[in-house]
């Protein structure tokens, strides 16, 4: 894949799972260059349909939320509004920390737990995970506002249910983007033949009228629904990225 917008070779270790941003066992952290990268080609997309900024982003895999957040961080001045859900629970808790991160009293609280663990143990780690944290709430400083973001529960190939943060979203989504489960550590939550159909069938009430979607999947997942129509598709490693709209 032709890297348009992070074609720089830099750093980014300050988004590393467990340095700055909490990592939720049993979860995976998505690289951020690459994140970074299919956020900005989406985004053109957006600019091009006269959608150039207060974009309301939902990750309905979020996991942890390292994506979203390394997003919000790194992008948050385009961002009016960011949401993730995920079936499981126990990885809500790290994904609503780790979206704090995203404004800066959040990203100044975990300055401060990261400071206690300076003193508590003195190790080189922690003094280098503070030094990161500084830096990028430098980067979320720079917005002079913040951005809305949430997280919940919801089963995202599951029968349409009610939820009060989604259905706020209803008409609302400009911008999905989601690294959905495939491989041994992250895995859907219930048996289906086409489980990224049913995701997308679920979105279909989620999205405004100009909204684009970009998948991230095994190759060998199928991405695919009659409501959407195919942007284009890039190949990574072993993964594919798929862009769609509605059909109009």
């Amino acid at each position: 894949m032709e890297y348009r917008y992070e074609a720089e070779p830099r750093s980014y270790e300050d988004y590393a799972s467990g340095r700055v941003l909490l990592n939720a066992q049993g979860t995976t952290a998505f690289p951020v260059r690459l994140a970074s990268e299919i956020y900005q080609q989406g985004k053109a997309y957006l600019a091009n349909k006269g959608r150039t900024s207060g974009y309301t982003l939902y990750d309905p895999c979020c996991g942890g939320a390292h994506l979203l957040t390394s997003i919000g961080i790194r992008h948050g001045g385009d961002l009016k509004r960011v949401v993730g859900s995920d079936v499981d629970q126990r990885v809500l808790d790290i994904a609503a920390r780790n979206l704090a991160m995203v404004n800066p009293d959040g990203m100044q609280t975990r300055i401060v737990q990261l400071q206690e663990l300076v003193q508590a143990y003195g190790k080189s780690s922690h003094q280098e995970a503070v030094e990161s944290a500084e830096r990028l709430l430098a980067l979320v400083e720079q917005r002079n506002r913040t951005v809305d973001v949430q997280c919940c529960i919801y089963d995202a190939i599951g029968q349409p249910s009610s939820s009060a943060v989604l259905d706020e979203l209803n008409g609302q989504v400009d911008f999905v983007f989601t690294d959905v489960p495939y491989g041994d550590i992250v895995q859907w939550s219930a048996d289906s033949a086409d489980p990224i159909g049913r995701l997308l069938g679920n979105l279909m009430p989620r999205l405004a009228p100009v909204s684009v979607v970009a998948i991230v999947a095994d190759k060998k997942q199928s991405v695919d629904h009659l409501a959407f129509r195919r942007l284009k598709k890039l190949k990574v490693g072993k993964r594919q990225i798929v862009f769609l709209e509605l059909n109009k």
